[in-house]
């Protein structure tokens, strides 16, 4: 992310003072990486998820293809260099590379980097802009492109490829797997992860876009998918049919999060959270005092968990979400990813390039 810096002494203070987590908000809550601003290091661009293998070794991604990882808890960050174009790209006759990896891939450099998945403590996957889809198969230390195909021909009577932007993403299965995105894209792989293809609906002038923000299988034939205006989608066929459901609200839903096959949370904007105990049954809102979006949501186990979102609200429960405290750090950015690894350690990222930790005395 590529900010105007505003010659104002005054508003570089108050940048400052907003990232003060020990002494303004909860002393449990550090900050690990310091504000694009602060820090200038160079390596600028919203954050948008992070995911932790265990309590030392991580991962965050965000704008512009960056991608961070650390092998302390957070304490320091070291830089990735991805070679983000589809396979086969600027390949020669004869072999030969097209150009340096880390270059990207379409017009505006390297697209953003928007959810991270692992299977197992080798196989994971990134989802982000313009149909990019990266896999590794070495726990992180590598990254590769992976194809991205709409499902119905396009000009010249061949698949064309997608470009929306691809958000949650599920594997039920070593072959089979699911991921939601912007348009009503959803997309479906056969063959682990190596290719994917679904359908996009692209919205014209006048129209209204829904984007699909999320998606999560509870076991290998039920799942949900969430997004736009309330969306929620049901799935008890493995994808095959997916059924409307109504949480009772119109709130755009970013995050979900299920213990089980009966206990999940959803969240969404304008504070909102939404739980059910019996399998997306019913869904009943849980009080948060808070009124700012909502991005991301976590739980470790059925009392402890995080909602993390605008206006760099944390939200933490003890008691399942019966009550949530909330704590709001003075500013105007906003948390978009929570990973936690137990409830004793938690991290969470900002569209300011801020990474804080949360580390239980």
């Amino acid at each position: 992310m590529i900010r105007t810096i505003i010659g104002s002494f005054g508003v570089f203070i108050g940048f400052a003072l907003l990232f003060s987590f020990a002494t303004v908000a909860d002393a449990e809550w550090t900050v690990l990486r310091e504000d694009d601003i602060l820090r200038g290091d160079g390596i600028e661009g919203m954050l948008q998820d992070v995911y932790f293998m265990d309590d030392q070794n991580g991962l965050v991604v965000g704008n512009g293809g960056l991608m961070l990882k650390t092998s302390d808890g957070g304490k320091t960050w070291e830089k990735m260099e991805v070679d983000m174009r589809p396979p086969g790209a600027g390949q020669r006759p004869g072999g030969g590379g097209g150009g340096p990896p880390g270059g990207g891939f379409g017009r505006g450099g390297p697209a953003p980097l928007y959810n991270i998945y692992f299977i197992d403590e080798n196989v994971g996957f990134i989802t982000g802009g313009r149909g990019t889809i990266l896999k590794t198969e070495d726990g992180g230390k590598t990254w590769a492109r992976k194809i991205a195909r709409s499902d119905t021909p396009g000009r010249g009577g061949r698949p064309g490829g997608i470009r929306a932007n691809l958000m949650g993403i599920q594997m039920i299965s070593e072959t089979t797997g699911f991921i939601a995105g912007s348009e009503n894209t959803i997309l479906k792989t056969t063959d682990g992860g190596e290719t994917w293809v679904g359908s996009s609906e692209r919205a014209r002038v006048g129209e209204t876009r829904n984007n699909l923000e999320n998606i999560l299988f509870v076991s290998p034939t039920t799942g949900w998918v969430i997004g736009s205006f309330g969306t929620l989608l049901h799935t008890t066929d493995a994808g095959e049919a997916w059924e409307k459901r109504d949480p009772g609200f119109d709130n755009n839903l970013f995050g979900i999060h299920f213990l089980d096959e009966n206990t999940g949370w959803i969240c969404g904007q304008e504070g909102l959270i939404l739980h059910t105990a019996d399998g997306g049954a019913t869904w009943n809102q849980q009080k948060t005092e808070s009124y700012d979006d909502l991005h991301d949501i976590i739980f470790v186990d059925a009392m402890v968990g995080w909602a993390v979102g605008g206006y760099n609200s944390i939200l933490h429960t003890t008691d399942g979400g019966k009550t949530w405290t909330v704590s709001n750090i003075p500013g105007g950015a906003t948390f978009k990813g929570v990973h936690a690894t137990d409830q004793n350690h938690c991290w969470t990222i900002n569209d300011w390039g801020v990474i804080a930790g949360y580390k239980a005395e």
